[in-house]
């Protein structure tokens, strides 16, 4: 779980954009090998375009509706898009490495040459990503349906992902999925594009991302991949009632920081008893950060109240509350049979217990 790294980065994004999350914009000058003043830089990487027309989304098809629909496959989706083809072939390597089904994010309005020129301030490409509300509109849809892991790949422009990126990912839902950025430029880094477009989201479990080269090998990639999975199992909190798992999608928070370096030291397991007909309530070992906000709760979600007492609904409550996550993949009846007959033990733990 990636974690907020300062206020200023929070606040940037909470008041650039009116959604829940807006956008912080990398130093031009750090695009290399193009120096500021330049306009945006169309993934340094990538050779022109063999054409204007869009790419065909690879391994997938298109139902009657303009949805692109992955091929069947496992729970492990990879998203890219791709102006000029170097995102594409890093998005197909990774895709053949973890078994992953694959799916093209295109525009409606291809991305010509004249368009990613980066030397012309009037372009195309100059136009979107200096103007934060740019939303260039995709072809159909991709269904992530049936994925628990999503890798997402752009290439970088101007320090920034391109804005259909900022499209894709505010017209989905990322509930109970892991989010993987990269990228690919020449020698830009990935910069806070991974934290921008995690916040524009606003749901997911969204991990730090990595920048590669267009001829990135085989090797390196299945070495991230490895590293990312085990650094995700080992720094992920999970969450037990009675022993048994709920898959939790956790807040981006000061308060879950706290709880999970609570959790850092070794297992924790708190004794709660149901309160109301609706909740289970128990106490932690020690108070945590809190910003309570008048919350209607609904089943599933977890909760901070009093900086001291971790709470887990079966129904519903109108309270101020600290938000600390949500149990995903159990329905509101499920949730009472697990919380509403009785005194529970919720367990929290890095990594996975035995």
């Amino acid at each position: 779980m990636k974690r907020i790294l300062s206020l200023f980065l929070i606040f940037v994004m909470a008041v650039v954009l009116t959604s829940c999350a807006g956008r912080k914009d990398s130093d031009p000058a750090d695009d290399a090998p193009y120096k500021s003043p330049a306009p945006p830089v169309a993934d340094a990487s990538e050779p022109a375009p063999d054409s204007a027309e869009p790419h065909e989304p690879a391994d997938s098809s298109t139902d009657e509706t303009g949805t692109e629909a992955p091929s069947p496959g496992g729970s492990v989706l990879v998203v890219f898009f791709s102006a000029t083809g170097t995102t594409r072939g890093v998005a197909e390597k990774i895709a053949a490495l973890t078994g992953a089904d694959l799916a093209e994010i295109v525009p409606v309005q291809p991305y010509t040459s004249e368009d990613l020129d980066y030397s012309d301030r009037t372009t195309r490409t100059s136009a979107e990503q200096n103007d934060p509300a740019a939303r260039p509109q995709l072809v159909g849809d991709i269904s992530l349906n049936g994925y628990s892991t999503i890798y997402l790949g752009y290439p970088i422009w101007w320090g920034q992902a391109p804005r259909i990126l900022s499209s894709f990912v505010e017209g989905h839902d990322f509930t109970g999925m892991t989010v993987i950025p990269f990228c690919t430029s020449g020698s830009s880094d990935i910069g806070q594009s991974d934290d921008t477009l995690a916040a524009q989201a606003c749901s997911g479990t969204w991990l730090q991302g990595r920048r590669f080269p267009g001829d990135v090998s085989e090797d390196l990639l299945m070495e991230w991949i490895n590293e990312t999975t085990d650094a995700y199992m080992e720094d992920t909190m999970h969450l037990y009632i009675n022993g048994q798992e709920a898959s939790v999608e956790w807040e981006r928070n000061e308060s879950v920081d706290a709880l999970t370096a609570l959790v850092s030291s070794g297992p924790l397991s708190v004794k709660m008893s149901p309160y109301g007909g609706f909740e289970q309530v128990g106490p932690l070992e020690a108070s945590l950060p809190r910003n309570d906000a008048q919350t209607t709760t609904q089943a599933g979600d977890i909760v901070l109240y009093s900086g001291n007492q971790l709470v887990v609904f079966y129904g519903s409550n109108s309270w101020a509350y600290t938000r600390l996550g949500r149990i995903t993949g159990k329905s509101a009846a499920e949730l009472t049979e697990l919380l509403g007959t009785g005194d529970v033990t919720i367990t929290l733990a890095l990594g996975i217990t035995g």
